[in-house]
């Protein structure tokens, strides 16, 4: 399953209350924010990174890296913060990426 197939069938079942929409992978913008944030220390720092997606909700961001991993960051929007953020989540596939989302969406009801 492609992460497309994810969005176009969570955005299906739930419609509105689906709130992620993906974003170009040409677009570099949340990536240079993500690694302005993150600083040089994290583990993320020096990898290829691409923003997949965008919750219209929040300042959360759909991260996919080289290796395949994905994470989920809400983004703060600073260059200095305190350890422990901005705040993520990493999943080791895709499956767990829709099982998130789709735990979130419900949550949301």
């Amino acid at each position: 399953m492609t992460l497309e197939e994810i969005f176009y069938d969570l955005d299906r079942q739930y419609g509105g209350r689906f709130c992620w929409r993906m974003l170009p992978f040409t677009d570099r913008s949340f990536v240079e924010e993500l690694k302005r944030e993150i600083g040089e220390n994290h583990p993320l720092w020096g990898k290829q990174l691409w923003a997949a997606a965008k919750s219209d909700t929040g300042d959360r961001v759909l991260y996919l890296t080289e290796e395949g991993d994905y994470y989920i960051f809400h983004l703060t929007y600073s260059e200095h913060n305190q350890e422990g953020f901005p705040v993520c989540q990493r999943f080791p596939g895709i499956e767990e990426v829709k099982e998130a989302l789709e735990q979130e969406t419900l949550k949301e009801r």
